[in-house]
């Protein structure tokens, strides 16, 4: 019996059940060897024999994907839209001495408030998940003018324009 392999080159949550799913009815079937199982969903030998004795076990169902739940959050979802209108105001309001939010103030916030410290890289992809992105601020005085620089500009400008003639 000639069937055709079961190979996707990245394979998610979903793929992997897609592929238990699929194996089910062959599972199922005696005159199948574990080998040529293996070979066509792509997977080892010893996988078909555990998928075999899920489904003699518990059945139907024994194949679905299980919820992959992880760690669980430290900050609510609550305090997460805290922290993001905290983020849209001024540092200064929380004590900082100069504006603009770096990782280390945002960690002090977040600490200071609800006594979860994060690691600064995983606060970095935290932001990132909430919608925040790393911005440079353009760096100029504060006593800038602008009507100033571009009556420089022009002056100096046509200076260099009498000197190159």
């Amino acid at each position: 019996m000639t069937v055709s392999p079961w190979r996707p080159s990245r394979l998610t949550r979903a793929q992997q059940e897609e592929r238990r799913l699929a194996a089910q009815p062959a599972l199922n079937d005696p005159s199948r060897t574990t080998l040529d199982l293996a070979q066509q969903f792509g997977v080892a030998e010893v996988t078909i024999r555990a998928w075999r004795a899920r489904l003699r076990r518990d059945g139907e169902e024994a194949l679905r994907a299980s919820r992959a739940t992880g760690r669980p959050e430290r900050l609510t979802a609550a305090q997460q839209d805290e922290i993001g209108a905290i983020l849209d105001g001024d540092p200064r309001a929380q004590g900082f001495d100069t504006h603009g939010w770096t990782i280390p103030k945002i960690r002090q916030v977040i600490g200071m408030k609800y006594g979860v410290w994060l690691d600064r890289a995983h606060l970095s992809r935290k932001l990132r998940r909430w919608g925040f992105s790393y911005q440079r601020p353009a760096v100029r005085a504060v006593e800038r003018n602008e009507d100033d620089i571009a009556t420089w500009v022009r002056v100096q400008g046509e200076a260099l324009g009498k000197k190159g003639r």
